[in-house]
């Protein structure tokens, strides 16, 4: 298929290695998600690729053979223990060691780092290879923002004296890394505003990417409906998050109130799971609209294209730090039109399709308006605009030589540097 913004590919075979917290299927949303198209688009196109990540589970093996690629997993606390919450520090402390022993065997050309602890790992490696460091968003708020919202309980004060470490291991590792990589103007912003002393020159914008092939096409939403036992006479607005603080769930399940008045049919199907589920279930029915509002609970990866395709509209209610929104692009993929909050960077990935898709700002009044507006104006059309905006800006074929082009630049780079022998990355 024929990609309009497709970038031309440098073609020198890569060894990479790539190093993240948690990895496919262990982790399903997100950032593992995410990684994983990544990682078969580089073996697609002839990388060579190794994958370090955490040991979540002391049942998995230590090395996988995967199709194309190798997975290596270092021991960490397995969650059902009460130490569990110390694997930052078994990933700073473990981790180089192996990245050794598997540079002296694969003899990496680049690294690709996802996680501020992991990034503290490798630079304590004695292996001479430039390395991305990926700044997903700023983890301290993150963690500030779900304890305002009650998320740790008794175990806040301690998450409040781990989270200036976060914060200093975060920064220290940003400004070693070669370069730094955000997915989004806004989260760029974020990071100079955060961390002033980054060098901005070292800092590329590349987006995540989507698998248009698995998020395939869907022109009419109602001929998915009764496979995945969603209702074929009604409206459906999905919304797929994480049940947690920033998400903005509260403010749509609210908004649902307003649609109903020009939609009474209307369903509102949230998928997901997180420690806010019982606040916005009263929350519904608070409102009275608990007949209009359906949790879907966590949706098997292999079943969410469906409902992806089988919604009229997606909803992106988000109320702080959208660092882009993999699941805007997937289902734009679907041809599902995406309405969402001008909050983060859904202004960017959202807007680039249609300026009017943003609610005017993140109110409930905003967010209920632009919802009854694009119930009533969705079609055929807009929704093959929403499949081509994604394969044009989005796909694999798009974002995947963007990454290895930075990487054979970071390697170029490398090699005009005066070398003293092995050391760490930087």
């Amino acid at each position: 298929m024929s990609h309009a913004n497709q970038i031309p590919e440098m073609n020198d075979r890569l060894t990479v290695l790539v190093v993240t917290d948690v990895f496919w299927p262990q982790r399903t949303g997100g950032i593992s998600k995410s990684l994983l198209t990544e990682v078969e688009g580089l073996v697609d196109r002839g990388h060579e690729v190794v994958v370090i990540t955490r040991k979540v589970d002391s049942e998995l093996p230590d090395h996988e053979e995967r199709p194309g690629y190798d997975l290596f997993r270092y021991d960490s606390p397995p969650k059902d223990r009460i130490y569990y919450q110390l694997y930052p520090l078994y990933s700073v402390y473990r981790l180089g060691s192996l990245v050794e022993e598997l540079h002296r065997q694969y003899d990496f050309d680049v690294g690709y780092v996802h996680n501020p602890f992991q990034a503290a790992g490798l630079s304590r490696a004695a292996a001479d290879f430039p390395y991305a460091n990926v700044f997903h968003a700023p983890t301290p708020r993150e963690i500030e923002l779900d304890l305002e919202r009650g998320k740790y309980g008794w175990k806040a004060p301690f998450a409040q004296l781990v989270n200036g470490l976060i914060e200093r291991t975060e920064a220290n590792q940003l400004e070693e890394a070669n370069s730094v990589i955000v997915r989004s103007e806004f989260m760029q912003t974020q990071l100079f505003d955060r961390y002033e002393r980054i060098d901005r020159s070292k800092v590329e914008r590349i987006p995540l990417c989507v698998d248009t092939d698995r998020f395939a096409f869907r022109e009419d939403p109602r001929k998915v409906r009764e496979e995945i036992g969603l209702p074929t006479d009604r409206p459906i607005v999905l919304t797929v998050r994480r049940l947690v603080a920033r998400m903005g769930i509260e403010n749509l399940i609210k908004s649902i109130a307003s649609v109903t008045e020009q939609y009474p049919d209307v369903l509102l199907a949230i998928g997901g799971k997180g420690y806010l589920r019982s606040k916005l279930e009263s929350t519904a029915h608070s409102q009275g609209v608990a007949n209009n509002v359906e949790f879907l609970g966590f949706i098997p990866e292999e079943d969410l294209p469906k409902y992806y395709g089988a919604a009229d509209i997606f909803a992106m209610p988000t109320e702080q730090l959208e660092g882009f929104g993999l699941s805007t692009i997937e289902s734009l993929s679907c041809g599902t039109p995406v309405v969402g909050t001008p909050v983060g960077a859904n202004p960017e990935v959202i807007g680039g399709l249609d300026d009017e898709l943003l609610s005017a700002d993140a109110s409930v009044e905003s967010l209920a308006h632009s919802i009854s507006r694009w119930l009533q104006n969705a079609s055929v059309d807009l929704r093959h605009r929403c499949r081509a905006y994604a394969e044009s800006e989005f796909a694999v074929e798009t974002v995947v030589p963007r990454i290895t082009n930075h990487f054979q630049e970071l390697v170029e780079e490398q090699s005009t540097r005066p070398s003293d022998g092995p050391q760490s990355p930087r």
